[in-house]
């Protein structure tokens, strides 16, 4: 089945494979099965909408609408939103119940259900076990971190996401395992390793792609199990140290020539099609451990699965994103939901089974319409109905969200608790602010800098060697976008200890440059420069790089 995308007009496939599986998810009440229609978006929009749903970095100062008290929050003052601290948000304070309503069949599911939203406490940040890491959000297990976020068991980190079982890296994102590491992206088990991409157990390697169990290269791109190398080339032990003695203390001069080095060696080399490592028939990037996963990226350990994005352990699910650290089960359109089966169409729900069109429920099971409850069971719009009530007013509410177009679609972007600008989907989807207010959706102002005196600027030294901690309470000025920005103490030792020069952009700007160094989360049919045969890959066919099939790349590179 061909349907074309009511969003972007993009022609989509529907397989009869897809067609099983959504009638396979369908909710059942009293023994009658709820079809799930198939979707109306494109795979792409269908990401898009999700991520609209979830803001990691971008965190604002508040007041708890509770106690008074001067808090941090993923939702800024100017919201329409109750906001509650964690703490006070997980208490006995406040009861969900107090907000039940019946459901009211002359309106809109999404119009009751945002009503439900503005008059509900939300809890102003998603972290657990985060020891003097306060300005973190969707964290677990952390400490000393600082302005990471989608991260869990990290130590002494600042400036990433999805940073995951690290210790002392910054300004990274999808890294994992590492330790001391400055700029990393995709990459894992790498230790000491300065700007690296899509890099594997390697330790002591400055500017690398694609590289794994690598040792002291510099500026290489594509090696394995290599050492004492520079542009690819086996200089040996001594040449090699004499280079590095040569090169000198790093400066923000000698970084861009490296990348720009680094660049001109990729456009040379073939490319492996995809980054996809002890899979058996999947398609994506970034994707271990799996079987039988088409379309995923950044997954792992997922089986009989599509669509998934930022996933471990996803199971006969499509169209789940953001569900570490316990996967998913049976589940589909769900977005920062974990640990569920049999789950649609969530945001923010956590450990139970067959909830429908809920957010932030904990422990929860066979809830509709609901918001803020845990441990609870048999509740539409946080009412609570005995299990015989709620068999028999579902199926009218599904026939009822039938009518109006809303049965089977998830959340639609204008009702995000966040603008689209501080949302994830920013990031992968960027819009400028007309075509953001075009489509109807929320776009956030932000502080105007210019109106506030910060002090005078202070322009960020060449290396390192030439400043002391007493930097830290200077003014930076980001030299691509203007916007003033500071380096914290731990910061400023990282950066000594490595050798680094200040960074002379700011901590949004270097976000923005390390999502460009990956390729877009979309697949094109492609031919393989070697032997033509047909393959998906990450690499539109109107790009310059040479782009090898699997078979083909790894009879070049060993």
């Amino acid at each position: 089945m061909q349907k074309t995308c009511r969003q972007c007009s993009a022609s989509f496939e529907i397989t009869d494979a897809d067609l099983k599986f959504y009638e396979d998810v369908s909710p059942v009440f009293n023994g009658k099965k709820e079809l799930v229609p198939p979707p109306t978006l494109c795979p792409d929009c269908r990401l898009q909408r999700r991520m609209a749903w979830r803001n990691d970095r971008t965190l604002h100062h508040r007041k708890s609408d509770l106690t008074g008290k001067q808090i941090i929050s993923m939702y800024s003052a100017d919201k329409p939103l109750k906001v509650y601290d964690q703490n006070e948000w997980l208490s006995d304070q406040w009861d969900p119940f107090v907000y039940g309503r019946d459901f009211d069949f002359t309106r809109t599911f999404m119009d009751q259900f945002d009503e439900l939203t503005r008059e509900i406490p939300h809890m102003s940040l998603y972290t657990t076990n985060a020891e003097n890491s306060y300005y973190t959000n969707h964290t677990l297990n952390l400490k000393n971190c600082y302005l990471i976020g989608g991260a869990g068991n990290c130590e002494d980190s600042m400036y990433g996401r999805f940073i995951v079982s690290c210790k002392d890296v910054v300004d990274s994102g999808s890294l994992f395992l590492s330790e001391w590491c400055y700029e990393g992206v995709a990459s894992q088990l790498c230790y000491h390793c300065l700007f690296f991409t899509y890099s594997r157990n390697c330790s002591d390697c400055l500017m690398i792609e694609d590289c794994q169990s690598c040792k002291n290269c510099i500026c290489c791109f594509g090696l394995i199990n290599k050492e004492y190398c520079i542009m690819n080339e086996e200089v040996g032990k001594e040449e090699f140290e004499r280079r590095l003695q040569e090169q000198g203390e790093l400066t923000y001069e000698k970084i861009s020539q490296l990348r720009s080095n680094l660049q001109q060696l990729k456009m040379s080399l073939p490319h492996r099609h995809a980054h996809i490592f002890n899979c058996e028939e999947s398609t994506g990037d970034m994707l271990y451990n799996s079987k039988n996963c088409h379309a995923c990226f950044d997954c792992s350990d997922c089986e009989d699965s599509k669509y998934l994005s930022f996933t471990p352990k996803g199971i006969s699910s499509h169209d789940c994103t953001f569900t570490a650290p316990d996967g998913v089960e049976w589940c589909y359109e769900a977005g920062s939901t974990v640990g569920m089966k049999n789950t649609l169409f969530t945001y923010l729900v956590w450990f139970g089974s067959n909830m429908l069109y809920s957010t932030e429920c904990n422990h929860c099971h066979d809830c509709f319409g609901c918001i803020g409850l845990r441990h609870k069971q048999h509740c539409i719009f946080n009412k609570q109905y005995t299990k015989e009530e709620y068999e028999a007013l579902m199926p009218r509410i599904i026939e009822h969200m039938r009518q109006t177009g809303e049965w089977g679609e998830h959340f639609p972007e204008a009702s995000s608790r966040f603008c689209y600008n501080e949302s994830v989907a920013a990031d992968y989807y960027p819009l400028s602010k007309e075509e953001v207010l075009k489509r109807g959706w929320k776009w956030h102002e932000g502080v105007d800098t210019e109106k506030q005196y910060m002090g005078p600027p202070f322009p960020a030294p060449d290396t390192i060697s030439q400043t002391d901690e007493s930097i830290c309470s200077q003014i930076l000025t980001c030299t691509q976008t203007g916007k003033p920005y500071k380096v914290i103490p731990q910061e400023w030792k990282f950066y000594k200890r490595l050798g680094i020069p200040i960074p002379r952009h700011c901590p949004d700007e270097r976000h923005q440059s390390r999502l460009k160094r990956r390729n877009p989360r979309h697949l094109w049919q492609r031919q393989c420069a070697n032997c033509q045969k047909e393959m998906q890959t990450t690499y539109a066919p109107d790009r310059p790089e040479i782009v090898y099939c699997e078979q083909c790349y790894l009879a070049t590179v060993y």
